[in-house]
């Protein structure tokens, strides 16, 4: 089965150290991670950014494709 592209609640349980989803959610803010709220009112986290995050990879933030010419296609 593949992995969900979510942290689990179990994950964010773990990650946290807070059951309750108000609490998980104050800790994401404080920490400031980049995270969704559902409509059940619980956070949502990219595991791909979490991943980056606890690696210590410093691009983590929404802007972080970068995009460069292809030069390769210029008759020259």
């Amino acid at each position: 089965m593949a992995m969900s592209m979510f942290l689990t609640n179990d994950e964010i349980q773990r990650l946290t150290g807070y059951k309750r989803p108000a609490d998980q959610l104050r800790w994401l803010l404080h920490r400031r991670w980049l995270h969704e709220v559902n409509a059940a009112n619980r956070p949502i986290v990219l595991r791909s950014y979490a991943d980056r995050k606890l690696s210590g990879n410093k691009k983590t933030g929404r802007n972080q494709m970068q995009i460069t010419p292809n030069f390769t296609m210029v008759n020259g």
